[in-house]
């Protein structure tokens, strides 16, 4: 909900404004009229819950690849050790004799043991990173829900605005800002409404401008790279200022439609519904 900017104004949330581009008086009635206990769908709790099953998923790759490296590490250590106390006692041609009782032969398994564990574990991390709609080039540095990387949540009292990105990655000098939807069928506008909010906030706290963030959408995470473009910014720019105008007390406009009204959270609530249904009914 839009809360007052010590600055004057108001500091409207990301999702407002991917509420707000579907229909405003809907936007105005879920987020500044109805009570909490009216608001909520089986849908957007299914959401959320496939928004943690997909953060924990993405973390578990990141504890995977955890791994890899201690096992990497307890291998070279084992293999330094051993060299260095055999060495002393025996010819290193003598080391790795094929016997029962031959240390050398001992090592060389548990070594193999570890680097094939180190493959396994290294194929699944990077199985699961990329089902989770990331790429091996990108650094994760934060994750909403996590556990291992903090979020990051972006108030500007400067611009007005607030969000949190599902997930934030860094590509060469940008940090890109991602957005996950995993009940979406298809890209929308207020997809991508939400999406340039998020490179706004990140330009003012991260200090680079990232020139594009990423969708990823339906349960496959398919992923959609959305370019932060002047033309889609300024379109940013007037839902903003309608916003505004309607928080400062002005009329919200409905935008109805019927496939549209029929999934509303607030259509019983909405004179605009009703004028959709006597149109669709049969006369």
């Amino acid at each position: 909900m839009a809360r007052p900017n010590p600055e004057g104004g108001f500091v409207i949330a990301a999702g407002e404004v991917s509420a707000f581009s579907v229909c405003p008086k809907a936007w105005h009635l879920a987020w500044h009229v109805a009570s909490k206990h009216e608001l909520g769908s089986p849908n957007s709790a299914l959401g959320q819950a496939l928004h943690r099953d997909w953060s924990t998923f993405f973390e578990e790759s990141l504890r995977l690849s955890t791994w890899i490296r201690y096992l990497a590490v307890l291998a070279c250590l084992m293999l330094v050790v051993f060299m260095t106390i055999s060495s002393a006692r025996a010819p290193l041609n003598e080391l790795f004799q094929l016997s029962y009782k031959n240390r050398g032969l001992q090592v060389l398994v548990l070594l193999t043991i570890a680097l094939w564990l180190i493959r396994s574990f290294g194929k699944e991390a990077r199985r699961r990173h990329e089902a989770s709609g990331f790429s091996r080039s990108e650094v994760a540095l934060a994750i909403d829900g996590g556990t291992l990387l903090p979020e990051r949540e972006y108030v500007s009292t400067r611009q007005g605005l607030a969000g949190k990105p599902d997930a934030l990655v860094r590509e060469m000098d940008f940090v890109i800002p991602v957005e996950r939807k995993p009940l979406a069928k298809k890209l929308r506008d207020r997809y991508v409404a939400q999406l340039l909010v998020y490179m706004r906030l990140v330009e003012e706290f991260e200090g680079v401008r990232p020139p594009y963030g990423y969708l990823l959408l339906g349960p496959s995470c398919r992923r959609i790279r959305v370019v932060n473009s002047e033309s889609k910014q300024q379109w940013v720019d007037g839902l903003l200022r309608d916003m505004r105008c309607i928080l400062e007390g002005a009329e919200p406009k409905a935008t109805p439609h019927e496939k549209k009204c029929a999934k509303c959270d607030v259509r019983e609530r909405c004179d605009a519904r009703l004028s959709v249904m006597n149109k669709t009914s049969p006369q």
